[in-house]
């Protein structure tokens, strides 16, 4: 659970930080917001949706800034990695092509993969949960990482008291570790298992919010048989919303795009 935190509704970003800090009775430099659903104006007053937001009092100043950066996840991953001791160290002289921030983040959870890989091709789900805490530790808070693992899923658990911290701002570090998480197990398993990274009830809070914007657009596409594009979201959040919506007659969805900015079309079905 988040500790001295609100979660506030209403018309727009700003309104919901203002009520919720005068909830908390905290000035702005001295809290973490988080944006889960920046809201919509609507056209005609179809398809508004109020701002929902999240706000934590800090409790560390420099801790909260550095979450604030969009780029703070990756940069701080790779130098946690390259603390680490690698079974198979990289060759000065060898030539590396320009990548991605996102692709050497993957890469160099690879490597420290391999070096904790057992007999058969298997990778410890302990290793990655140590792994994460590392990370999470390196860019300034303590965590303690569990597992719960089933033949199709895996679940890491974060117990930390920097919360908001961790998830960032629209979720960004926390969908970003799961992803790192994802790459690590699956690069030592031959069956793909479903990962699921989760602090505190956040998950939970998140997959209420995004069936309560499943059922407003299926609602607004039976009303006006007109298709509706959601905003981009992680895969395993659009896959949440087609399964929902999979329920309600006459409404079909399907993906467009390309990753990170692929997004879901809702549509009418006779």
């Amino acid at each position: 659970m988040l500790d001295n935190s609100v979660t506030i509704k209403a018309p727009s970003v700003e309104q919901a930080v203002k009520i919720g800090l005068s909830k908390l009775n905290i000035s702005e430099d001295q809290a973490v917001v988080t944006v889960i659903n920046e809201g919509k104006k609507g056209l005609f007053g179809f398809g508004k949706q109020d701002a929902i937001v999240e706000i934590s009092a800090k409790t560390k100043i420099s801790l909260n800034d550095l979450a604030e950066e969009t780029k703070e996840v990756e940069e701080v991953a790779v130098v946690a990695v390259e603390s680490q001791t690698v079974a198979e160290p990289v060759v000065p002289s060898q030539e590396v092509s320009p990548l991605t921030e996102e692709t050497v983040l993957v890469e160099e959870a690879e490597e420290v993969v391999e070096s904790e890989e057992k007999t058969e091709g298997s990778v410890s789900l302990e290793a990655v949960a140590r792994y994460l805490e590392d990370v999470i530790k390196a860019f300034g808070a303590e965590a303690k990482v569990s597992v719960e693992a089933s033949s199709r899923e895996v679940h890491f658990n974060i117990e930390t008291d920097k919360s908001g911290l961790i998830i960032g701002k629209h979720g960004k570090i926390i969908d970003a570790l799961q992803s790192l998480a994802q790459v690590m197990v699956h690069r030592g398993h031959h069956r793909r298992v479903a990962v699921l990274l989760n602090v505190g009830d956040y998950r939970d809070r998140r997959a209420g919010i995004l069936e309560s914007i499943a059922d407003r657009t299926a609602r607004q596409v039976l009303k006006t048989k007109q298709a509706v594009i959601l905003d981009p979201l992680p895969a395993f959040e659009r896959k949440q919303i087609h399964s929902h919506l999979s329920q309600i007659e006459h409404v079909k969805t399907h993906s467009e795009g390309v990753e990170p900015n692929r997004y879901l079309v809702v549509e009418y079905e006779n």
